[in-house]
């Protein structure tokens, strides 16, 4: 997790290991972007992570 951004942190810690899961749009909101780009920057810091852990 620390090889990502501080954005991507807080994006995969808010979505998947926060106790009460932030949504897409709730993330959206306080970042100024779609609800898409939000998912499009969670799915390539979960593929950082992914890569990360395979090497």
């Amino acid at each position: 997790m620390n090889s990502l951004d501080d954005r991507s942190q807080s994006i995969l810690q808010r979505r998947w290991l926060d106790d009460k899961k932030a949504t897409l749009h709730q993330l959206a909101d306080e970042y100024g972007v779609s609800a898409e780009r939000i998912r499009q920057l969670e799915k390539n810091a979960m593929k950082k992570v992914r890569l990360l852990m395979e090497a």
